[in-house]
């Protein structure tokens, strides 16, 4: 499932490092290398989130999992799964009006002459992804409720 963000990431590296090569040691850079590098990055980070949202290994910070109990937790959990789909709902929302301009206007970028459009399509398919992703994981989590029965001290 990370093949695509695992070889976005390899090209920006050899790319970057072919082009520092060829800059200092012939005076002649690769040409749309930055745009190359941006677009690599952008994949990179939107193909890969939905993965890291449906295995469930995000950054967390579990300072108080050990103080509260197993239901206060997975309230915690399942807050933050529905905050997670609000706010990648509302960056997809967010991201379609730029889109739709780059489409109408004809943007491209300045050094390869790419459609920027096409680069929004690839920025909506991973959000979207993502979007399904955190519903899902929000579902998975909704199954698990932990029963009372489970919580220290109970009869």
């Amino acid at each position: 499932m990370l093949v695509i963000p695992i070889a976005a990431l390899t090209a920006m590296m050899l790319i970057t490092v072919a082009d520092v090569f060829m800059r200092y040691v012939f005076n002649a850079p690769i040409s749309g290398s930055y745009d190359i590098v941006e677009i690599c990055l952008l994949v990179s980070v939107y193909f890969a989130l939905p993965s890291v949202i449906l295995e469930g290994e995000p950054i967390l910070i579990d300072l108080i999992d050990g103080m509260i109990s197993p239901r206060a937790l997975f309230l915690l959990k399942a807050v933050a799964a529905l905050v997670c789909v609000l706010v990648l709902c509302f960056i997809f929302w967010s991201m379609l009006t730029p889109a739709h301009e780059a489409y109408e206007y004809g943007d491209v970028k300045l050094e390869l002459g790419l459609p920027v459009w096409i680069i929004w399509a690839f920025a909506l398919f991973g959000i979207f992804n993502s979007v399904i992703a955190a519903v899902l994981a929000f579902r998975h989590l909704r199954q698990g409720l932990p029963s009372a029965s489970t919580e220290e001290g109970a009869l």
